[in-house]
C-alpha cells in the first residue's frame, strides 16, 4: 500500500517544520530572551528590523514566544519596544475617541476662525434659472470681483469651498481672502443685491449635550433690552432714539450702568438685539431712517461702531451735546453709512472747525445736504458731484472735422441702411478689400437695474485680443471683403438705432482728417486723404422676444476715396465694440470755464474749420473764405467752383500775405 510522502521541508535547513522560533537549527542570532523570533509563513527567518506597528500593518511576519519585556534598552534595528507600545495605545485611544465622535476638534482645527462667509442673494438673481443654480457664476463673480478690488497686490483671490445650505452659500477661503470678499457686501449680481456675512460653525452635539438654546437669563436680558428699544422708537417718523443711554430708566433698572459697565460693552449688546428684529438689509432701510446718538458723553464713535454696521444706510444722524473734538473721531464707522443727508454736531468741540471742514465732511459723505441744519449743497449739486465722481476728468466736446460732409452724409445713410437693408449698405460703402471685425467689451460700466441679455449671437465673432489668444482664431475674426462681411451680418440680430435727427443726445460721433490711406487706383504712390469716424451710441435688437435687449457699442471707420468700378467713397476699416447698455458720458466742462455764452457750439466750429481748409487751398483770408462759404451754405465744393470763377476779381486784401494767387 503506497504511502503518503511527507511534506517538503518548509523552514529552514536542518530543522523541524514543527519548530517555528525555536532554539536550535539553522542560522540564529542570540536574543538572549529579549524578545521574540519574526519568521515569515514558511518559516523563514526575517531579518530586517521593523518597529511592531509595522509588523502588524503589513502581515508579512508573525510573532511568536512571550510578550517583550518593559526593559528600557533601545535595540539596534529600529526604536524601543516601549515606543511600539505607545504608539498602539496612541492608536487605540484615537479610534475610541472616533467612536466617541471626539474628532470634531479636528474640523475645528483645519477650518480657522472667519475662514468662512455666508453669501445671501443669489435665489433671487437672474443666475438663479442657471443649471446650477447660479452657484458657478456667483463664485467666479466673487473671485474676479475681490481679486479687482484688490489690484495693488496682483494676488488673485481663491474659493477653495462652496456649500449651497437653504437660500445661503457658504463659502470657505483663507482668511486674507475672506477679509476681501467680504468689502463685496451690498454689491449687485446678476440683478440682485448680494449679503454677505462671517458664517459661524457650530460642532454637532455629542451624546447628552443639548441644543443651543439660550439660558432663561439671557432670554429675560434680551427681552428687556428689546423693551428699552420699543420705547425709544418712534414709528412715525423712523427715529431710533439712542440719546443719554446712561440716564434711561430700563437699562438703570437692569443694573446696565452700574459702575463696571460703560456705553461701549452695552451698545453692542443692544445693536445684537437691534439687528434680530429685522430680516433683511431693506427691512431696516424702511424703518429706521434716523438715529440720534445726542447726550451720551462721546468724543469719539469707537464704542458706537456697531451702529455703523447695523444701520449702513441710514439717513439722519445726531451726534449733538457728545465730546468730538476732531473730524477723525468719525474714522471707526470707516467708509459706512455713506447715504448720510443730515449730519448734527451741535454743541461738540468741532463745531468751531465745520467751516473749514465741510468740504471733508462732504467728501466723507457724498450725499450729505445739511449740516448742523444749514443746507451746504442742493440735491441737484449732490447729482452733480456724484456725477463727477464717476468720471474725475472732464469730457471734451466731440471735434467733428468733416471734409465735405463726407463723414456726416455718411453716418447718416449708415445708420438707416444698417438696421433696414444691410446688403443694401455693403453695396453702397463696402467693397472687396474692405476689413470688418467685432469685438465684445464685457467688463466696462454698465446699468445694473436692467436685464442682462444674451451674447450668444456675438461670441462666436468676437476678436477681443484679450480673451481670444490664439493667433489663427485671431486672424480668422477678420472679415475682408462685402461677401465675407455680408455672411457675419446675417447671422447677428436685426437692430434698430435712435433716430440722429430727433435723438442726437444718444450718439457721441467724431471726425477728424486722415491722410496716408492707400490710393486704391495706384494713382498717388504718396496715399491719399481719408476720414476716421468714430461713432458712440446705442441700438435695440429687433426679435420675437417682448424684452428687446439693448446694447451700447462703439464703431470706428475709417472712410477713404473708392477704386475703379467701386463706390465714390468706401470703408477702408469698420470696428465694431459691443458693450452691456449704459448711459452715454456726455461731455461737460469744468466749473472756472466761460460762460454758456461765449462757448463755441459744434456747428461753429465746424464753420471755423471749413472756412480754415478753404484759406489753405485757397490762400484767402479767413474772413473772405467765411463769406464764400457763406455764400454756398457751407458747402466746401461748391465754394471751391465759385472761387475759382471769380478769384481775379477779388481785391488784394482777400489773400493772405505770400499767397499765390
Amino acid at each position: 500500500m503506497l504511502e503518503r510522502a511527507s511534506p517538503a521541508p518548509r523552514g529552514p535547513r536542518n530543522s523541524s517544520p514543527s519548530i517555528r522560533g525555536g532554539g536550535r537549527g539553522g542560522i540564529q542570532k542570540r536574543r538572549g530572551g529579549a524578545g521574540p523570533v519574526r519568521v515569515d509563513k514558511d518559516g523563514d527567518l526575517v531579518m530586517d528590523p521593523t518597529t511592531a506597528g509595522e509588523k502588524r500593518r503589513s502581515g508579512r511576519g508573525q510573532i511568536e514566544g512571550n510578550a517583550p519585556s518593559r526593559g528600557s534598552g533601545r535595540g539596534r534595528g529600529g526604536p524601543s519596544r516601549n515606543a511600539s507600545a505607545g504608539v498602539l495605545k496612541a492608536q487605540q485611544a484615537i479610534m475610541r475617541g472616533i467612536g466617541a465622535k471626539q474628532a470634531n476638534v479636528l474640523e475645528s482645527r483645519i477650518t480657522a476662525p472667519g475662514s468662512q462667509l455666508q453669501v445671501d442673494g443669489l435665489n433671487e438673481s437672474k443666475a438663479a434659472s442657471n443649471p446650477d443654480g447660479g452657484l458657478e457664476s456667483l463664485l467666479a463673480f466673487l473671485e474676479r470681483k475681490a481679486s479687482a478690488l484688490d489690484s495693488k497686490s496682483n494676488r488673485a483671490i481663491k474659493i477653495k469651498k462652496s456649500l449651497k445650505k437653504g437660500d445661503s452659500v457658504i463659502i470657505t477661503a483663507n482668511p486674507e481672502d475672506i477679509a476681501a470678499i467680504q468689502k463685496l457686501d451690498s454689491f449687485s449680481f446678476a440683478g440682485s443685491v448680494l449679503r454677505i456675512q462671517a458664517y459661524e460653525t457650530q460642532s454637532p452635539p455629542t451624546k447628552g449635550d443639548k441644543k443651543d438654546e439660550p439660558s432663561p437669563s439671557a432670554q429675560e436680558t434680551k427681552e428687556r433690552l428689546k423693551a428699552v428699544l420699543a420705547s425709544r422708537y418712534d414709528g412715525n417718523l423712523k427715529l431710533l432714539n439712542l440719546s443719554a443711554l446712561a440716564q434711561d430708566t430700563g437699562l438703570r433698572e437692569m443694573g446696565v450702568f452700574d459702575g463696571t459697565t460703560t456705553t461701549s460693552k452695552i451698545f453692542p449688546a443692544l445693536m445684537v438685539v437691534c439687528d434680530s428684529l429685522f430680516k433683511n438689509r431693506q427691512e431696516k432701510r424702511d424703518a429706521i431712517v434716523s438715529v440720534t446718538l445726542a447726550d451720551n458723553d462721546l468724543a469719539d464713535v469707537a464704542d458706537v461702531t456697531a451702529l455703523a454696521q447695523t444701520f449702513p444706510d441710514l439717513k439722519n444722524l445726531d451726534l449733538s451735546r457728545n465730546k468730538i473734538a476732531q473730524l477723525s473721531s468719525l474714522d471707526a464707522w470707516g467708509q459706512k453709512m455713506k447715504n448720510l443727508t443730515t449730519l448734527l454736531l451741535t454743541n461738540n468741540p468741532i463745531e468751531t472747525q465745520l467751516a473749514t471742514l465741510k468740504t471733508d465732511i462732504m467728501k466723507r459723505y457724498p450725499f450729505l445736504e445739511y449740516l448742523n441744519g444749514v443746507q451746504v449743497r442742493t440735491p441737484e449739486e449732490v447729482a452733480a458731484a456724484i456725477e463727477i465722481a464717476k468720471c474725475p476728468i472732464p469730457l471734451a466736446a466731440p471735434d467733428f472735422r468733416d471734409v465735405g460732409q463726407v463723414g456726416e452724409n455718411f453716418i447718416r445713410q449708415f445708420i438707416v441702411l444698417y438696421d433696414s437693408n444691410r446688403p443694401q449698405l455693403l453695396a453702397t460703402f463696402y467693397d472687396a478689400q474692405s476689413v470688418h471685425s467685432i469685438s465684445l467689451s464685457l467688463t466696462g460700466p454698465r446699468d445694473s437695474k436692467g436685464p442682462i441679455p444674451s451674447w450668444a449671437p456675438y461670441i462666436k465673432h468676437s476678436r477681443n485680443l484679450t480673451r481670444v489668444t490664439n493667433l489663427p482664431t485671431q486672424m480668422s475674426r477678420i472679415h475682408r471683403g462685402s461677401q465675407a462681411i455680408q455672411l457675419v451680418w446675417s447671422t447677428l440680430p436685426a437692430t434698430r438705432h435712435p433716430d440722429i435727427q430727433t435723438q442726437a443726445d444718444k450718439y457721441i460721433i467724431e471726425c477728424n482728417p486722415l491722410p496716408g490711406l492707400v490710393d486704391p487706383s495706384g494713382q498717388s504712390p504718396r496715399g491719399v486723404d481719408g476720414l476716421i469716424v468714430t461713432m458712440h451710441g446705442e441700438f435695440e435688437e429687433q426679435n420675437d422676444s417682448t424684452d428687446q435687449a439693448l446694447r451700447s457699442f462703439s464703431r470706428t471707420f475709417v472712410l477713404g476715396p473708392g477704386g475703379p468700378g467701386g463706390p465714390p467713397i468706401r470703408v477702408v476699416s469698420d470696428m465694431m465694440t459691443l458693450r452691456p447698455w449704459g448711459t452715454l458720458a456726455l461731455p461737460r466742462t469744468l466749473e472756472n470755464t466761460q460762460p454758456a455764452a461765449n462757448a463755441i457750439n459744434p456747428e461753429q466750429q465746424l464753420q471755423e474749420a471749413l472756412a480754415i481748409e478753404l484759406g489753405r487751398l485757397t490762400g484767402m483770408t479767413a474772413n473772405y473764405a467765411a463769406m464764400c462759404l457763406t455764400e454756398t451754405r457751407w458747402d466746401l465744393e461748391k465754394a471751391l467752383v465759385v472761387f475759382n470763377a471769380n478769384k481775379d476779381k477779388l481785391p488784394p486784401d482777400a489773400f493772405m500775405a505770400g499767397a499765390n494767387r
